[in-house]
């Protein structure tokens, strides 16, 4: 039994490493985009991730564009960050002893993440219907950010569990 969970969080804490790794690519990507649109606006329409309504903001408003294509780089960013900070937590993990005031602040901090990311992509969400409405360009819903609130719920559980683990392993080693 002890193999299984050990293999399947080496699986997963690779898992986390390839994410970490795809939203980098997609954070700098962004971050490209945005600094190749300075100098050659259509070429920056035909890079990777390229969304074709924020594209065509640019011939709008330059500071809609640049607020906006901010936004996604920050939200990619955050993300990788987020599967970061998932991959060092579970490289950092010892399965003797995981009831650890450590080990909860970390989990602790995974929920403040996630809830950040979707306040985030809330106002992202916000802005956008903002801006499409002004613009008559359609940049409705380029954040996915349900599943973000979902995952902090999710999180938050474990968290109190992992909590309790740790007033249960104190007062063991009170009685002893």
């Amino acid at each position: 039994m002890k193999t299984q969970t050990k293999t399947i969080l080496e699986i997963i804490k690779y898992l986390a490493l390839i994410g970490a790794i795809g939203f980098s690519i997609e954070c700098g990507s962004q971050l490209i985009s945005l600094i190749i649109s300075f100098s050659n606006p259509e070429f920056a329409k035909k890079m990777y991730l390229a969304k074709q309504g924020i594209e065509d903001l640019r011939n709008f408003s330059l500071t809609y564009f640049y607020f906006t294509k901010s936004m996604l780089i920050t939200f990619a960013a955050l993300k990788a960050f987020i599967w970061y900070y998932l991959f060092d937590f579970l490289h950092k993990l010892k399965l003797k002893n995981p009831f650890t005031d450590e080990v909860a602040t970390k989990i602790q901090n995974i929920i403040y993440q996630l809830l950040s990311l979707w306040i985030i992509a809330e106002i992202g969400n916000g802005y956008f219907n903002y801006v499409s409405k002004r613009t008559d360009i359609d940049l409705v819903n380029h954040f996915n950010h349900e599943e973000y609130f979902f995952m902090a719920g999710i999180v938050y559980i474990i968290a109190q569990i992992f909590k309790r683990g740790v007033e249960l392993q104190e007062e063991n080693e009170l009685t002893v």
